[in-house]
Formats: C-alpha cells, sequence, structure tokens
C-alpha cells in the first residue's frame, strides 16, 4: 500500500497492530517515492499532497483515546520520529499549512509542520468566555522557544488568572507547545497581546494556519467576545436547526414555570451511572443533603438499578434519567456533579439546546488517575475536575503535561468516597484473620475485537485461553501460596473486575476462596477489610495506599499491557519508583515476595508508607468539604 493508493481513508485496525507499519511501510509506501522524485531534482506538489493525506492518519489516530497506535513504545519511538522526520523533510512546509482535510484538524497540521523547525506562533484564538466569572480563554500553538508574553487590557498590562503550557505529545515525543491563558477581563474593552515585544494577533475564529501581521494600535473588541458566547455550557453561539430549536425553546419555556421552578429551580444534579450508584457522587449527595440542606438535591438513577430501593429507602430525592421530568430538572439546575466525564451536557444536544445550557458541570472521577487518558479527557469540557493524589493533580494541571486543563479546572480535593472509606477504616474491629484481597483489572484491546462476533460459549473458550486468564488462574490455585496463607492466619478474597464476571467459571474458584462481587455493593467494606493488596495495574491501589495498606503488582503481560494489547499509555506513574510495594514479573517472584510478607508478620516497609503517605496526604475526611466548597465558588467572580 503506497501513499498514492492508501486512497485517503483511514487504515483498518490491523494495520496499527503491525510492527511493520511503523517502520518497513513507512520507508517503502512514502519515503522511497519522494526520494525517488527528490534523485529527479522535483517533487510533484501531488505527490506531497497524496503523502500527506495518508500520513496524517498515523498522528490523526494517535490522538484518540485507547489508540492501537500505543504500541510503540518509548524505546522504538525516537527511530519512528526520525523516519517521521526524513518523509517530511520532502514536504514544503508552506504545503503543510496550507493544506486542508476535512479529517486533519489544526493540532495534526502544527504537528506535521513541527519537524520543520522554525519558531512560529499562531494566533491567539477567543476558546471560551465565562461570564460568571469574568474570565475569557485565548489559546495559541508555540514551535520553538516559549515567548516573552505580555497581555494587555484597555493599553494595561495583566496577567493571566490562570495559565498552561501543554506539550502535545504524539508517540511519547513533545511535537510543540499549546498556550492557553484565562484572563480576567471584568469590564474591559480593548484587548492586545505582544509576543517577544511584538504585537501578535488575537482572533475570534481560526483564520488560517500561520499569524497575520498586526500593527502597534490595532486592538481586538472585548464586546464581540462576550457576545459570541453562550452563558453557562452553551459554548459559542451558531446557527441552530430551526425546527429543533423551535421544540426546545418550548421545553424552556415550560422548565421556567412557576410550577416547575419551584421543584427544581437551582438543583444540584448528582449522578454516577446511570445503572448504579455507591460511587464519588452517591457520597458527596449524601454529605450535601446532611451538611447544607438548603440545597435542592436530586439524584439521577434508573429504577430497575440495584442501588434504587437502598437509596429510596434513605431518602433520597431520585429521579430516572430518561423522561420528560429529568430534562426539567437539568434545565432548572445549577450544578451537574458526577463521578465520570460524559454527562457535561446534561443529555441534551448543545447544538440545540445551548442558549438553555446555564449549569457547570463537575468530573468528580470514579477513582484516581495513573495512566496518560489525556487522549480521552482532553477533549472534554469540565468546570471542575477532582483529584485525589498530588502527583496526579500535578500531571493533568501543571505545564508540560498532555491534558488541556489548567488550575483553573482541576483542584487537589480527595474523593469524596475516601471520607467514607477513612471513617470505615478508624471504626474497623480488629479482625480474628487477615485478608489478601486480589483485583485484577480488565484486559480490552485485542480480546474484545476477537470476541465482539463471537457467541458465549466461543466467547468463554476464547477467554479461558489468554494469558490474562491462565496466568490469574494459575495464581488463584497456587497451593504454596494458599499453605502460607493458612499457616499465618490469612485468608484470600477475589474480587474479578465487572467486565470478568461472565467468564468466573474459568477460574474454577476454590471454597477456600472468598468471592467478593463488585455488584453486591460492597466495594468499600472489602477495601476496608483487605490488610494487604494484590492487582496488576488498577488505580484502586491508591484508595488502599490511603489506608496505608501495602499492594503487589503481578505485571506479567506489562509490555503487551502497555504496548497495545489493552491500548493503555503509561502516565506518570512509575510502578518501581511510585508503587506503594513490589513488583512481580512472574508467579515464582510474585510468591517469593508475598511469602516474605507474611514472614515479617505484614509489616509495611518504611519506604513503601512514605509513598503512601507522599502521593495520598488527604486522610483527615473533609474532601466532601473541599469539593463542596470548590462547587459553590463556580458561578462566582475570579478575585484573584
Amino acid at each position: 500500500m503506497s501513499a498514492t493508493d492508501f486512497d485517503r481513508q483511514e487504515p483498518p485496525l490491523a494495520y496499527w497492530r503491525e510492527d511493520a507499519s511503523y517502520d518497513t511501510r513507512l520507508r517503502e509506501n512514502f519515503l522511497a517515492p519522494l526520494q525517488a522524485a527528490a534523485s529527479s531534482g522535483f517533487v510533484p506538489q501531488s505527490l506531497q499532497l497524496d503523502v500527506l493525506r495518508c500520513l496524517h492518519w498515523y498522528f490523526t489516530v494517535d490522538g484518540r483515546e485507547r489508540a492501537p497506535t500505543a504500541r510503540v513504545s518509548v524505546e522504538a519511538a525516537p527511530a519512528f520520529h526520525a523516519l517521521i522526520g526524513e518523509i517530511l523533510s520532502h514536504i514544503n512546509p508552506q504545503l503543510i499549512a496550507s493544506f486542508e482535510d476535512t479529517a486533519v484538524s489544526t493540532e495534526i497540521r502544527h504537528v506535521l509542520y513541527s519537524w520543520h523547525g522554525p519558531a512560529m506562533y499562531s494566533a491567539a484564538t477567543v476558546e471560551a468566555y465565562d461570564h460568571s466569572q469574568k474570565l475569557i480563554k485565548l489559546c495559541y500553538f508555540i514551535h520553538g522557544e516559549i515567548p516573552l508574553e505580555e497581555w494587555l487590557i484597555d493599553g494595561q498590562a495583566v496577567n493571566p488568572a490562570y495559565a498552561k503550557y501543554r506539550g502535545c505529545r504524539y508517540y511519547h515525543r513533545s511535537c510543540m507547545q499549546q498556550r492557553t491563558v484565562w484572563l480576567p477581563v471584568a469590564q474591559g474593552s480593548k484587548l492586545q497581546l505582544r509576543l517577544n515585544g511584538q504585537p501578535h494577533a488575537i482572533e475570534l475564529d481560526e483564520s488560517g494556519f500561520f499569524a497575520r501581521s498586526v500593527s502597534e494600535d490595532e486592538t481586538f473588541d472585548l464586546a464581540g467576545a462576550r457576545a459570541a458566547f453562550w452563558p453557562g455550557r452553551g459554548g459559542r453561539r451558531r446557527s441552530r436547526p430551526l425546527l429543533k430549536s423551535l421544540k426546545a425553546g418550548l421545553l424552556a419555556l415550560y422548565a421556567a414555570l412557576p410550577w416547575v421552578r419551584a421543584r427544581y429551580r437551582r438543583a444540584w444534579v448528582f449522578l454516577d451511572r446511570h445503572e448504579n450508584a455507591d460511587d464519588n457522587a452517591e457520597h458527596l449527595y449524601r454529605w450535601v443533603t446532611a451538611k447544607q440542606p438548603q440545597i435542592n438535591a436530586w439524584f439521577l438513577l434508573k429504577p430497575d438499578s440495584p442501588d434504587w430501593a437502598r437509596l429510596e429507602q434513605e431518602g433520597f430525592q431520585l429521579l430516572a434519567p430518561n423522561g420528560l421530568q429529568r430534562k426539567l430538572l437539568v434545565l432548572n439546575s445549577e450544578n451537574i456533579i458526577s463521578s465520570h466525564a460524559e454527562y457535561g451536557a446534561g443529555g441534551f444536544d448543545p447544538r440545540v439546546y445551548a442558549p438553555y445550557m446555564r449549569w457547570r458541570y463537575t468530573f468528580l472521577q470514579h477513582g484516581t488517575i495513573l495512566n496518560d487518558l489525556s487522549y480521552w479527557l482532553g477533549p472534554l469540557q469540565f468546570d471542575l475536575f477532582s483529584t485525589s493524589s498530588l502527583a496526579e493533580y500535578q500531571s493533568i494541571a501543571e505545564d508540560g503535561g498532555n491534558y488541556p486543563y489548567s488550575k483553573r479546572e482541576v483542584s487537589f480535593t480527595g474523593l469524596p468516597r475516601h471520607d467514607c472509606l477513612l471513617r470505615k477504616a478508624r471504626e474497623r474491629k480488629p479482625p480474628s484473620s487477615k485478608t489478601l484481597l486480589v483485583m485484577p483489572t480488565w484486559r480490552g484491546g485485542t480480546f474484545e475485537e476477537q470476541a465482539k462476533d463471537l457467541s458465549a460459549d466461543e466467547r468463554q473458550q476464547l477467554f479461558a485461553q489468554t494469558d490474562y486468564a491462565r496466568a490469574w488462574k494459575s495464581l488463584l490455585h497456587n497451593p504454596a501460596l494458599h499453605a502460607a496463607l493458612q499457616q499465618h492466619g490469612w485468608q484470600l478474597s477475589f474480587m474479578p473486575h465487572m467486565n470478568t464476571l461472565p467468564f468466573l467459571d474459568v477460574f474454577e474458584l476454590s471454597p477456600e476462596i472468598r468471592l467478593v462481587s463488585v455488584l453486591d455493593g460492597h466495594i468499600q467494606e472489602a477495601l476496608v477489610s483487605a490488610d494487604a493488596f494484590l492487582t496488576d495495574y488498577t488505580s484502586v491501589t491508591f484508595d488502599i495506599a490511603l489506608l496505608r495498606r501495602p499492594s503487589f503488582y503481578y505485571q506479567f503481560d506489562r509490555t503487551l499491557f502497555y504496548g497495545g494489547g489493552h491500548n493503555w499509555r503509561p502516565g506518570y506513574f512509575d510502578y518501581e519508583r511510585d508503587g506503594f510495594g513490589p513488583v512481580a514479573f512472574s508467579e515464582n517472584e510474585l510468591l517469593q515476595q508475598l511469602l516474605a510478607f507474611l514472614e515479617n508478620g505484614g509489616e509495611v516497609p518504611a519506604l513503601y508508607r512514605e509513598r503512601m503517605e507522599r502521593a495520598m496526604p488527604l486522610d483527615d475526611e473533609l474532601a466532601c468539604q473541599r469539593c463542596f466548597d470548590r462547587i459553590s465558588s463556580l458561578n462566582q467572580p475570579w478575585q484573584g
């Protein structure tokens, strides 16, 4: 498949699963035709364009959540980037700048341009305006050294309220940087930007790859920027489909009727998953209704959820996530607060409901982030993004990372459910026997791709043949492990991942193994009861670290896991450097570590305790208070 017969279509998944796609195919199908043309003294523009229309897929795909291109390792990345640079040396940089294709984003064009090296700064483009906080958001790309930046409002220098240099990372390389600033503009009328002492263009909309030249006295009209954005989460004012917009307007009028407003006015809407609760939103709802009863709090949950009866009995104001009442609730809400990321639009289409989306969106998270999730979360917009580990917070909010968020959105609050976890641990009575909790995470990627069209029986057979099933089954049946646990008065509990439950029979669990299901609603009790924790890659290790208990990491498939087999990318967390216990790559190595731990009376080595305390310092049971305070401040003007 050459650049000219790539057909400009995205290659199939199998293409990205082959190592040759990152070396041999690039040499034969891209570099060789360019070199052949160059040897004759001229590379036709048509060939250059064909290469660009195909080559961009390498970066367009890599910029997605759980991309199969994650198989390119840190060690292999330099050779890959050198090869890309050799290919792009035959492409006119002006052609990259003017290159237009509906499949190619502006950022990807900047990535392709980045191999050409000259310092360049794109125009600063207005991305948002916060009518409550009186802040305007502007972004621009930086190629080369960071410039000396100066913002002027009505001729007076002003510092950003929040700012970030994002490293735009592809295949383990920061190709260029994106500057984001939130400026306090209040009643200001004219805005100017100077980079390295020279006036620089500010645009309301993207207008070309290169920044246009501007005069010393040119200014940007802030009134126009304010008018261009809806209050709340509606984003940029754009034309809306007429018929749907009329229907949306009628629904908004209905939502504003006095008896509807009396029920839902300024509501705080909480939700975990639609199918179940028992996560951070449930815990924060419970705290808010107990400590701040003036808040009009509601919880979204499907009536057939196993948690519905429990929460209804407790007095939660429950509402089904589908239907008219949910729409009326959300349209009257002041805040939507969720432990999952994709409910910022409240179930509405922003293209239609933009004028009525006046709420703030808080992402409480499901757990602590340790892998690089920037490709998934980056395109999403949050008013508040809660974190629970100091290193996690720094990796998301501070300069250099691939996340687009700054300290405006990201807050080091702790997770609401951690308050309850800490309280239960504090109240725990001394157990008659100690527990080793085994909790492997799921393996997506290759297995899911192979199993998607199979019957249930075929999926069982395929799962039983995976290295994942074989390794964990072997460990769970290891006689030396069971003998050592029994000798030292320990028991073994097994909590399989939710996606593993359909394949539970594959493990053939013996009676001495206590099975804990994530569907039983007793996850916190299982964590509190764990005196030691055995996992592979799950972020639950941070919950265990908060309790100051050790983790063991069984990573027999690390190369595959982070090399495309599961599509996760490693983040800031290094298991050997930062982990809360030892790492093992074989069953025998893990067994020796566990036996040594048991022989030492189950004591936590000082090294690991220090890591726990450094990573998870918020053990004061005040996470709910911190989250509430930050949410309450979201509609207040920025004070500096």
